[in-house]
């Protein structure tokens, strides 16, 4: 019993990202795009839906570069990885502003170039305080 009351306040304060804690879901991806509420925090276009899901994280998240914007794959990933990056060291305080909640989410990267990162984890920044703001509304 002990360890697992460890094991859950671990749980909330490691900056991992988890497999369990990523998007995979068809049936997820077709009912957020269906249901999901939208808004926009440039360089990023976020699709969040309150959700039920299996796990023991309260959200699951997607990140998205438009293969038509950019033609290499290796631009894509590293907009993806900055994007990914930022939610993982910004995820602690998410998860404690959500609660018992479940939220799907996917993080769409709509700008024209290439921006530095301090601009994306501003911008990812912005985008979970709006989540958890109107999740909890």
């Amino acid at each position: 019993m002990k360890n697992e009351a460890a094991g859950e306040s671990q749980l909330k304060t490691r900056f991992t990202l988890k497999k369990e804690e990523r998007l995979c879901s068809k049936k997820q991806f077709d009912k957020l795009f269906a249901e999901g509420n939208t808004f926009l925090v440039y360089p990023l276009k976020v699709v969040f839906t309150e959700t039920e899901f299996d796990g023991s994280y309260p959200a699951k998240a997607a990140f998205a570069a438009s293969k038509r914007l950019f033609k290499r794959a290796v631009k894509r990933n590293l907009i993806k990885r900055r994007m990914r990056e930022a939610y993982r060291l910004n995820k602690p305080g998410f998860y404690s502003r959500i609660k018992q909640k479940k939220v799907a989410v996917i993080f769409i990267y709509i700008g024209k170039g290439i921006v530095e990162y301090q601009r994306v984890d501003k911008a990812m920044k912005t985008a979970l305080d709006k989540i958890a703001t109107k999740i909890q509304a």
